[in-house]
């Protein structure tokens, strides 16, 4: 019986096109606007980004839990593909509480303190998971043997980027909920930022396994990783930079910059997707090369 696999519908090259497609549609409405043809059509923006996020989180958690289910004996490897599918599980639940369509409800709610109680519940434990599975991740990769070591200079790169990470959290009574009445608020904020600069320095290990892995498959793999775990945390820095206490909605006031700030964050999502199906893309080729083989044998055979 053939085994079903979402991986076989789910490719890289699908996930690509989503990615496309999206930033497109985006990019096609905000320009059409901008020359003042048509007025800002922010419910299509807000459901257009919605689903995409939802869909994007989606696909990096189906996958990642299928991929997670190949390595019954490779107990390291499932744990960091289950924590992995566990922090996009968490992240989709997130895209759904700060969903644009709730501006077109309640207009206060994304603005509030309360959307940033609810995000902070969801961030650290999503962040949690995301650091745990880069640290099993790498850890399955250094028992392998495959002789790849941290220099100095990684070390020194990663000692910066949690440095930038240490600043916000000395100044985080500038961040947008470092004033929430909600005292949990307060406090799981910086959490959440010191766990997301733990797996930003990670991603500094990411990219040297895929610079000496060369330009394969599984080099493509820690690339999106890496891709994801950085970008996000460069938005946040971006963030608490250039406005810490504003958040971003989707009003027709709403600048250039902020646009282009949310669109990022749109990018951000898919590059997990690209990663879980750039991983179990490699599952399919094996088991396609693994048939050729036996259809091979079985035509040498002699009747």
């Amino acid at each position: 019986m053939k085994r079903f696999m979402l991986a076989s519908y789910l490719t890289p090259r699908f996930v690509g096109y989503c990615l496309t497609g999206e930033v497109l549609l985006l990019l096609g409405l905000y320009l059409v606007s901008s020359v003042g043809r048509t007025p800002r059509l922010r419910v299509v923006e807000a459901i257009i980004m919605t689903v995409s996020g939802l869909a994007a989180y989606g696909i990096a958690m189906l996958l990642s839990f299928e991929i997670a289910s190949e390595y019954r004996r490779s107990p390291w490897a499932r744990a960091a593909w289950l924590l992995l599918a566990t922090s996009a599980a968490i992240s989709l639940l997130k895209r759904s509480a700060g969903t644009p369509l709730i501006d077109f409800v309640d207009a206060s709610y994304r603005t509030g303190p309360l959307r940033g109680l609810v995000d902070n519940l969801m961030v650290v434990p999503a962040n949690l998971c995301l650091f745990a599975g880069l640290v099993a991740l790498w850890w399955g990769i250094h028992r392998i043997g495959l002789g790849f070591r941290i220099g100095r200079r990684d070390w020194t790169v990663m000692a910066g980027v949690a440095a930038l990470f240490v600043m916000l959290l000395v100044f985080r009574e500038d961040l947008s909920q470092g004033r929430s009445p909600y005292l949990l608020s307060r406090i799981l904020q910086p959490v959440g930022l010191g766990l997301l600069g733990m797996a930003c320095a990670f991603g500094v290990v990411l990219h040297r396994y895929a610079v000496l892995m060369g330009d394969g498959r599984l080099a493509a793999v820690m690339r999106w990783l890496m891709v994801y775990v950085l970008m996000r945390g460069g938005l946040v820095l971006i963030r608490a930079a250039v406005a810490p206490s504003q958040p971003v909605t989707i009003d027709p006031t709403s600048t250039l910059n902020d646009w282009t700030f949310e669109l990022l964050w749109q990018i951000v999502h898919w590059t997990m997707a690209m990663a879980a199906a750039c991983r179990a893309q490699l599952t399919i080729s094996a088991l396609a090369e693994l048939k050729k083989l036996r259809t091979a044998k079985s035509a040498a055979v002699p009747v």
